[in-house]
């Protein structure tokens, strides 16, 4: 069995109701038979004030008048006319003086009332009325005092001549209530089945049944079948729902035909690209060779050129602007048609010697000093060092660019938290705009004249290529950071 958490909503309003409708039909029903009881009990005390006072008056009467074998068929005929169950008169050692029942007479009353009687005359209150529960009687007591005109039958010594006690049966009274509760309870099941058939038909017709729409709408939504939805008509809470549904679809739709029109762009565009690289890659390649034998060329010739020659120095600058132009064709071979990358286990401090020793033939007569900060000699991280050697090697090199005269390069490597290789390489050079900051990692941007705009492209690549991350901080005036994290486990492992 399913745990309610589980059930669908109209089986959790059901239980829902059931519980509350059962749970005020029993506070109900038990308010009811409170209620009937009390009012019992209050008619009783009612019957019995008023048939004490009638006897009483009655026996006063009688003995004044001197008839006091009256008394007895008095107290028959007002217990005949009331309903009483019985009348006494007792006296204060529990003796019956009077009863309607005339066996009973001359005898010592039964236990429980000599109890009762105990128990009312300690209290010295010259009247009481409480409920035997166990006999379902109302019982009360009645001091009769001694007055003068009872003088003539008892002494003057006495101060209460007896005690009259009425005892009222309310059996019948409390068999008609019991036939009464399960009237009661069954009147208040109908009600609570009518309640509940009546509020789950307004729960299917209000509530269930649009949201059972709803949601096969987004189940026909989810598996792609983007149809019109409906138009909400019910201007109730469900009704908004319905619409701020429809027209979220509609926006999907929307979405959906852009995002389609978008990748068909991008497919279309990396198509061009994809035979544009193939072009390139053909055209680098065929222009690279014959340039590489031109400044083949240019160099004997240089080189057999006397100092002296005015023409020398035209020679030197025409191999300067040769091995920009190859530098350039190169950086869009690699861009274009990268090689795959050979994976292995090394300590990326060679890496980063390597790149600094080369970066250091570029300085140009700069003053830039290298700070350099390795991991341990036993660390060993698996990635293409190669690769990561062009990476750092061409962050050194912007870091040199960005250096005017004098200034400082540091590169950091150490292992983090998780055992990633982390590099940072800082300089306190110019700085980037943060215009441009978001900008850098785009093919054929650059900021430099001399720059092809793909160096930091293809670093950014071969990152990702071993599933790290690069990114960079910088401020105008204050230098440039750029951060590398590299995962233990690369792509290539």
């Amino acid at each position: 069995m399913r745990h309610p958490k589980n059930w669908n909503l109209r089986s959790k309003v059901l239980l829902h109701i059931i519980v509350f409708g059962a749970s005020a039909a029993i506070i109900l029903t038990f308010i009811y038979i409170r209620t009937e009881k009390w009012l019992i009990q209050a008619t009783s005390r009612q019957k019995i004030q008023i048939v004490s006072s009638l006897v009483n008056a009655s026996l006063f009467r009688a003995m004044k008048a001197g008839h006091e074998q009256e008394v007895q068929s008095i107290m028959q005929e007002i217990a005949s006319s009331a309903a009483i169950q019985t009348i006494r008169i007792l006296s204060p050692q529990g003796k019956v003086l009077r009863s309607t029942q005339g066996q009973e007479i001359g005898a010592a009353a039964d236990g429980q009332i000599q109890k009762s009687l105990r128990g009312f005359l300690s209290r010295n209150i010259p009247s009481e009325i409480s409920m035997v529960k166990a006999k379902s009687l109302a019982q009360s007591f009645i001091l009769l005092e001694n007055k003068k005109e009872c003088l003539g039958c008892h002494a003057p010594s006495e101060k209460i001549t007896g005690i009259l006690e009425v005892e009222v049966d309310n059996s019948a009274a409390e068999s008609s209530l019991r036939k009464n509760q399960w009237k009661g309870l069954v009147a208040a099941l109908a009600a609570l089945s009518l309640l509940t058939f009546i509020i789950l038909r307004l729960f299917e017709r209000i509530i269930n049944r649009p949201i059972s729409q709803l949601k096969k709408n987004m189940e026909s939504y989810q598996v792609g079948h983007l149809a019109p939805s409906p138009a909400a008509v019910k201007h109730d809470e469900i009704g908004s729902l319905v619409e701020s549904f429809r027209l979220m679809v509609r926006r999907l739709e929307e979405a959906h035909r852009k995002i389609e029109d978008l990748y068909n762009q991008r497919i279309e565009k990396a198509e061009h690209l994809a035979a544009f690289g193939e072009l390139a890659a053909g055209l680098v390649h065929d222009v690279k060779n014959p340039l590489s034998g031109i400044r083949g060329a240019i160099e004997i010739i240089n080189q057999k050129t006397p100092p002296s020659d005015p023409q020398k120095e035209i020679f030197g600058e025409v191999l300067i602007q040769t091995d920009k132009i190859i530098t350039i064709l190169q950086d869009a071979l690699d861009y274009a048609k990268p090689s795959a990358a050979n994976f292995r286990f090394v300590n990326p401090n060679l890496c980063a010697e390597n790149a600094i020793r080369l970066a250091e033939t570029q300085l140009k007569g700069k003053e830039i000093r290298f700070q350099f900060q390795g991991l341990e000699p036993e660390s060993w991280f698996y990635l293409d060092p190669d690769k990561i050697q062009d990476v750092l090697l061409n962050l050194i090199l912007n870091s040199i660019s960005a250096i005017q005269k004098k200034g400082q390069i540091e590169i950091r490597m150490q292992q983090g938290p998780g055992k990633e290789l982390q590099i940072r390489v800082s300089d306190d050079g110019q700085g980037i705009p943060v215009a441009h900051q978001d900008q850098i990692f785009n093919p054929f941007f650059s900021t430099k004249k001399e720059g092809t705009g793909l160096g930091l492209s293809i670093s950014k690549r071969i990152i990702e290529i071993h599933q790290g991350s690069i990114r960079v901080e910088s401020q105008v005036g204050q230098g440039t950071t750029f951060f590398i994290e590299i995962p233990p486990s690369s792509v290539g492992r």
